[in-house]
């Protein structure tokens, strides 16, 4: 008996274990995804409760193709269920109570509702898209008995032979109704609250790529006038917060221009697929992630479950508890989530036929903190519970959003406990900090981030606070770099002068120290750089290994603010971005000047081309080390150096070869145009001639493995 008791107390255990193990089993990965785009993995801040059908809800007649679901603030369910030609509502339990299908229209005929798809609901009415009947027909909330009808809207700039078909709608405070009509290419139609059109809002913006825009520079009349015309993207969803701003959704927005706002990082919503527009018709969504809100970031991979590829398709957005907001792709079946400022919080969803998985979403609402994905397929809903990890992260938003920053930064810490990738945590406890004055603790969360404004900000009262403390080094260290300056210039004048005495050979010294005589008097410099050999191949050589010292340390030392991305540099890449270019110019020039009369050697060429690069190191060292004392917003500085470096590099390289080869202007000109030419077409035999070369070891290397497998 003590046997048999001890093998039922461990078949109990086991069977609890298995239980509890099954129970927690979530059939999809929730993640986000980094600078980078690398996707990274997180907690469940979803998981799936239950799925509500047609048999748990107890309908006689099942649900038939539902398109829309909405949520009101006593957490009743409202179903349009397109084919079966009705609203079905439920209460909080999912359990109906009340239908609309048929009513008595105010012409006192018996009427009915045909392929409802769109539904919402405020304190007194229930408006319906009665799509197929193409008009809005207005409920009373507590009864369904009917109250008017909003027919087809007039207006001049509705398009010849334009068929009005509402798919979705929201209604504001004032009654104001903005409704999603299919194949309306011109935005949202917005009715007053007697159904009268007032106007269209956010239309989207057409996009055209560089063959079309020249084919239709090129295009006849008559090509033009039988051409179809280009029109905006059409939304196919819509609802409204509390404030009234409305979000819209577009799943036809053009694919090619929204991979190059999203590669590009745009905060623009032109060509985003979903938008918040304010009562004006204004984009006004923020989005400060690190990619703007748009679904799946990598398009560009083949799902590994037969899922479609490409760009999201983004068919609804839901607005949630704490200003979070979620949009649903129906090409992955995945739900994005992200915050009031557009930060991505997390990714959930699969496609598939277990229990939490998606088959064709088509529509999602939350209902408290439960989130809910309308399948269509299955005919079903699913309902999402919020986990402790979800939990959380709505805590510190909603701490944000009151200013309880000190309570935000504890739920912060216990996310980055829970997920030390969210990026959103580190944020926010740098934001606390920042608010303290503890800008270099915040400094240092925003840098985990890549938060480049951020670090910036932070840094400017660093900056502050350093000058401050030693106002009075500052000055000291400006006059003594300016005197170190003066004396390194007086001594190169001396050394400059005195070598004016002809001399067969030049010391190092006396030939790099030339060359800042040949930068500020370039006709004189050049000329006695030939003829008088003021310079030699030796400083030539010094003067470009200068140069790639100065691209190796402009690769290294950048502060964090303007090089937040750095790995590291690749040192034989930075030789080679000076050597290529170089050696390029003077191979091309001399190849060029040998048969327009140039009196230049090549060695001539190649030492005229190093002594006028020397303005590269000299103001690229020191644009880099004003990297690091200057913030974001003060860039154009250093841009301005690096700038004049390249200006002033041109101006002697032009003029050192025109007195080079005693060239007269315009000559010089086309030789020039022609160097450049000569570049490139060097190039152009180069990789053809290393491209065969490699094609020719590689049919060797067959032949050799071949003839080894057959030994």
């Amino acid at each position: 008996m003590k046997k048999f008791a001890r093998i039922l107390i461990i078949a109990l255990c086991l069977a609890t274990a298995f239980s509890v193990a099954a129970a927690a089993i979530v059939p999809y990965t929730s993640y986000t995804y980094d600078l980078e785009r690398w996707m990274l993995e997180s907690p469940h801040a979803y998981v799936p409760d239950r799925v509500i059908d047609s048999k748990f809800m107890g309908l006689v007649t099942p649900l038939n193709d539902p398109t829309d679901m909405f949520i009101d603030d006593t957490g009743n369910v409202y179903i349009a269920d397109a084919k079966n030609n009705r609203i079905v509502i439920c209460d909080g339990n999912y359990k109906p109570f009340m239908f609309l299908d048929t009513f008595v229209n105010s012409e006192g005929v018996l009427d009915e509702l045909t392929t409802p798809s769109g539904i919402f609901v405020n304190e007194k009415y229930i408006y319906v898209a009665d799509t197929d009947n193409y008009r809005i027909v207005v409920f009373e909330r507590n009864t369904g008995k009917f109250v008017r009808i909003f027919e087809e809207p007039k207006g001049d700039v509705f398009p010849e032979n334009h068929i009005y078909k509402p798919v979705a709608l929201a209604v504001d405070h004032a009654d104001r109704m903005y409704v999603i009509g299919a194949n309306t290419h011109y935005g949202v139609i917005a009715l007053n609250s007697d159904g009268v059109f007032t106007g269209f809002l956010g239309a989207q913006t057409a996009s055209l790529n560089a063959w079309e825009i020249f084919w239709m520079m090129i295009q006849t009349k008559e090509q033009k006038a039988n051409q179809k015309s280009v029109v905006p993207t059409e939304y196919n969803n819509i609802t409204i917060d509390q404030s009234g701003f409305i979000y819209v959704t577009t799943n036809t927005v053009d694919e090619g221009a929204l991979i190059s706002a999203i590669e590009g990082k745009s905060k623009a919503g032109t060509y985003m697929p979903v938008k918040m527009l304010n009562p004006k018709g204004d984009d006004v969504m923020t989005r400060s992630g690190f990619y703007p809100p748009a679904g799946e970031l990598l398009w560009f991979f083949a799902n590994t479950n037969g899922q479609s590829a490409g760009v999201s398709s983004i068919i609804d957005v839901a607005l949630g508890p704490d200003g979070m907001w979620s949009i649903v792709d129906s090409n992955r079946q995945k739900i994005y989530t992200y915050d009031h400022d557009g930060k991505l919080l997390f990714v959930f969803g699969e496609k598939g036929t277990q229990i939490g998985q998606l088959q064709s979403v088509s529509s999602i609402c939350y209902k408290g903190t439960d989130l809910l994905a309308m399948d269509k397929t299955t005919d079903s809903i699913t309902v999402y519970k919020r986990t402790d990890y979800g939990d959380f992260i709505a805590a510190a938003l909603q701490n944000n959003t009151e200013r309880n920053y000190n309570s935000a930064v504890d739920y912060w810490k216990e996310l980055l406990q829970r997920n030390a990738n969210f990026d959103q945590a580190y944020i926010g406890i740098g934001d606390s900090l920042y608010r303290e004055g503890k800008y270099q603790e915040a400094f240092e969360y925003y840098e985990v981030t890549y938060s480049v404004q951020k670090c910036s900000d932070s840094f400017k009262n660093i900056r502050k606070q350093w000058i401050e403390k030693y106002i009075l080094i500052i000055p000291a260290v400006i006059i003594l770099v300016v005197l170190l300056l003066s004396k390194f210039f007086k001594y190169a004048n001396k050394v400059n002068k005195a070598g004016q005495v002809m001399k067969e050979k030049r010391t190092l010294k006396e030939a790099v120290l030339y060359g800042f005589h040949v930068i500020f008097h370039p006709f004189d410099g050049f000329w006695d750089l030939k003829h008088e050999k003021r310079g030699n191949l030796k400083g030539a050589i010094f003067i470009i290994a200068f140069t790639v010292v100065a691209f190796i340390y402009q690769g290294l030392g950048k502060a964090f603010i303007f090089s937040p991305y750095n790995q590291g540099i690749n040192f034989f890449g930075e030789i080679l971005s000076v050597l290529t270019p170089y050696f390029l110019w003077s191979l091309a020039n001399w190849c060029l000047t040998t048969l327009f009369d140039g009196e230049g050697s090549f060695k001539d060429i190649c030492i005229a081309t190093a002594y006028s690069m020397l303005p590269l190191p000299l103001m690229i060292i020191p644009a880099t080390l004003l990297t690091n004392v200057i913030t974001i917003e003060e860039a154009s500085l250093v841009n301005l150096f690096v700038q004049i470096a390249y200006i002033w590099m041109g101006f002697l390289l032009f003029f050192g070869m025109m007195v080079t080869h005693d060239y007269s202007l315009s000559k010089n000109i086309l030789t020039s145009l022609g160097t450049l030419v000569g570049m490139a077409f060097i190039m152009f035999v180069g990789v053809l001639f290393s491209g065969l070369l490699a094609k020719l070891f590689q049919f060797f290397y067959n032949i050799y493995v071949e003839l080894s497998y057959r030994m």
